[in-house]
């Protein structure tokens, strides 16, 4: 009897220490299905009022640029204060904006420059969020359990991704885009709800005491500290910060590139659109799924191999002409190139000191979405000229290089061993005539 009361007891404790996971979890599942839908639905909404690839690549530049502005100052903010309360307040902030569209489309005031303004703020604030939802896991989950929480925090994120376009192409059909943004904001506010009701025991979740203005080192030197440790010497992050800004060359122009291969090469449109995205979103899915309950014995190796074989798939876009193949395509190609994604942020969490774990992730989120918007700027308007489907083998190349240059090193180390020295003294200590 004693022992059954230990065990009840035990299970009661293991479920009382994961709560603050489930409750985060939850949240940000609501919280990622709106934001994807809202994304969907901004796009699909730009491409049909102005038919111009342009007016698409300014919406993807105004959704990356305000973190690219604003990340330095946003991490240092954020180690100097208390991370869910931020959380708390960026979510509200986030559902007003995204119900500000709505609103002004009923009183016919939304033009586009109030449009991409609204794009700007919320991308702002979602630029603040992503870091502190990276930094607070820490001090939810074990250590050993980074790789698992952050693999389940990834989940929710595909699962968003994979929910969003699909209820959106539903309420496209019963309902407006008004009508998907009022349900995005709703979900803002449900995400604030669930992290008002996470309780964090850790005594590093306590804003540090603070500090006079002649004792804090500046924000500029805060911002550089978290930079030197990324990119200075012994760089133990800088393959992931790599990694990270070719994960996102290549993902970032993604919806985009997926529209234009839906309405230009397959004719199919808005389901389409749907179809592709919900594919890829399901293929990342997978992988985060795997690297939930595998560990990769070598994390570089796994994250070089994911690399390469969406690469090789990408080569098989450019060459198939069938819709179902491109979905299945899409579907192997997410679940190849995200597992960059989890690993990343779980080598992020183990090797950086907590006091800079937020500027540490703002800066790997600087690499990121450099490659976004360096994606962004080049793969849409090469498409005007190729193609859509010749991006993709553009997109494959660069996918590879990981494993070129690892093979390259390999080559050069292996020569050198195998050709003879001239540097070497000359044979019984004569000189060379």
């Amino acid at each position: 009897m004693a022992t059954a009361t230990g065990s009840r007891e035990l299970a009661l404790s293991r479920f009382s220490m994961e709560r603050p996971l489930f409750l985060l979890l939850t949240g940000q599942l609501i919280s990622q299905t709106g934001e994807n839908l809202y994304r969907v639905a901004l796009l699909w909404f730009v491409s049909l009022s102005s038919h111009h690839v342009t007016d698409m690549v300014l919406v993807g530049i105004l959704q990356t640029l305000p973190p690219l502005l604003f990340g330095g100052p946003g991490g240092v903010w954020l180690d100097r204060h208390d991370k869910k309360s931020l959380m708390i307040g960026v979510d509200l902030l986030r559902a007003f904006c995204v119900l500000l569209i709505p609103l002004l489309a009923g009183l016919h005031l939304l033009t586009h420059a109030r449009l991409f303004l609204l794009v700007f703020l919320i991308s702002a604030l979602s630029g603040l969020f992503g870091p502190a939802l990276s930094s607070i896991l820490p001090l939810i989950v074990p250590r050993e359990h980074l790789l698992r929480g952050n693999a389940l925090l990834q989940t929710t994120g595909q699962v968003g991704l994979l929910a969003g376009p699909v209820i959106a192409g539903l309420l496209a059909v019963v309902w407006s885009a008004s009508g998907e943004m009022l349900l995005t904001g709703g979900t803002f506010f449900l995400s604030a709800l669930f992290l008002a009701f996470i309780r964090i025991s850790s005594p590093h979740s306590a804003p540090q005491p603070s500090k006079d203005s002649q004792s804090r080192p500046g924000m500029v030197a805060e911002i550089a500290e978290g930079i030197r440790f990324v990119l200075a010497p012994p760089r133990p992050l800088l393959p992931a910060f790599l990694f990270m800004a070719l994960f996102g060359i290549v993902t970032g122009p993604l919806n985009i590139m997926l529209l234009l291969l839906s309405r230009h090469d397959l004719s199919r449109g808005a389901e389409g659109f749907g179809d592709l995205t919900g594919a890829f979103g399901a293929g990342m899915l997978l992988s985060t799924l795997i690297v939930t309950v595998y560990t990769p014995k070598n994390v570089m190796r796994f994250m070089v191999g994911g690399l390469a074989l969406a690469g090789v798939l990408s080569f098989g876009v450019v060459e198939t002409r069938s819709y179902r193949l491109d979905l299945v395509l899409f579907f192997f190609w997410g679940a190849a190139v995200n597992v960059v994604s989890p690993l990343s942020q779980t080598l992020i969490q183990h090797l950086t000191p907590r006091r800079l774990l937020a500027r540490v992730l703002t800066v790997m989120g600087v690499g990121f979405l450099l490659g976004i918007l360096a994606g962004i700027l080049l793969f849409p308007p090469i498409s005007s000229t190729l193609g859509t489907r010749s991006v993709f083998g553009f997109m494959g190349l660069l996918l590879l290089t990981p494993l070129l240059a690892i093979g390259t090193v390999r080559l050069l180390k292996a020569l050198r061993k195998t050709l003879p020295s001239f540097d070497a003294p000359p044979e019984n200590g004569r000189a060379s005539s």
